[in-house]
């Protein structure tokens, strides 16, 4: 399994460089196992009831190490769940099942997804002293960008379709070509960063006339709805978003809007930090249960 451990290593390495430990599988007084392009390492975690950790953690926590590798992240951490839970021995009442996951390695996670894991808690860093870097330009998007607003509106599709609730189907890419030619560039706003002469981000914003239907939500009106928002990975953590979100809210508010609403997913390591850092706060949770 040093091929797997490798490859694992180098992915998680590829999406955070900061994570650290995954270059082995620790941990002793747990049963390691294998399966097809995974290793394992199970354990269980019993707290006694008296100790102050009982009121953070359930009494008992069927923990999993995991390393994935191979061409298909997904389906090796599936397939290592699968059997890791066909052999826990009576799990009861109260007890949990725990997976801890790099956060920005987001390949294998709907794996996690559609076997009724659900995200409880993140452990977060913060690098202290980091300079801001300048942002690219920003500007209105016309016509000629449709190619581009299109291909970062499917990439973005693709990335969050990750986390087990959006989807790429067959159809996805003609939808998207036809709403951007048809709504959002005749009627939506739209906006484009660039790197030079190359699109590097787009946001597209729903005007209060088109977002009636999630408006009838929110108290405080008008409302418009930030539909997509997209920066290209090498230019994330470059200034890119926030320039574009700005843009986007000056707008707004020049247009009269009160409240700007957008929904992100929980599990996305990237969205749910950045909407916050924006003043974006919870309005409503949608809670969902994958049937199997």
């Amino acid at each position: 399994m040093d091929n797997v451990i490798r490859g694992h290593a180098a992915r998680v390495r590829a999406a955070d460089p900061l994570v650290a430990g995954h270059d082995e599988l620790p941990g002793a007084g747990g049963v390691r196992f294998e399966t097809r392009d995974a290793a394992g390492l199970a354990s269980v975690d019993r707290i006694d009831q008296e100790n102050l950790r009982a009121s953070w953690s359930p009494p008992v926590v069927h923990r999993l190490q995991a390393r994935v590798g191979g061409p298909d992240p997904e389906a090796a951490l599936g397939g290592l769940l699968d059997r890791w839970m066909a052999g826990l021995r009576d799990p009861g009442p109260g007890q949990a099942l725990a997976v801890s996951w790099p956060s920005r390695d987001t390949a294998p996670v709907r794996a996690l997804a559609v076997r009724g894991f659900a995200p409880i808690s993140v452990a977060a860093v913060r690098r202290l002293g980091e300079r801001e870097v300048s942002a690219p330009a920003v500007r209105r998007a016309t016509p000629d960008d449709a190619e581009a607003v299109v291909r970062m509106y499917e990439r973005l599709v693709a990335y969050d379709a990750q986390f087990g609730w959006v989807a790429v189907r067959d159809s996805t890419p003609a939808r998207i070509k036809e709403l951007v030619a048809s709504e959002v560039l005749p009627l939506e706003w739209c906006w484009i960063a660039e790197a030079g002469s190359r699109p590097v981000g787009c946001v597209i914003v729903q005007p209060p006339g088109r977002s009636r239907w999630i408006g009838k939500d929110v108290r405080d009106a008008p409302v418009a709805y930030l539909g997509v928002m997209y920066v290209e990975p090498a230019w994330r953590g470059r200034g890119v978003g926030p320039a574009l979100v700005d843009v986007a809210h000056r707008h707004a508010a020049a247009q009269g809007v009160v409240s700007m609403m957008l929904h992100h997913a929980l599990p996305n390591p990237l969205s749910t930090p950045f909407w916050a850092r924006r003043g974006y706060r919870p309005l409503t949770t949608q809670w969902v249960l994958h049937l199997r």
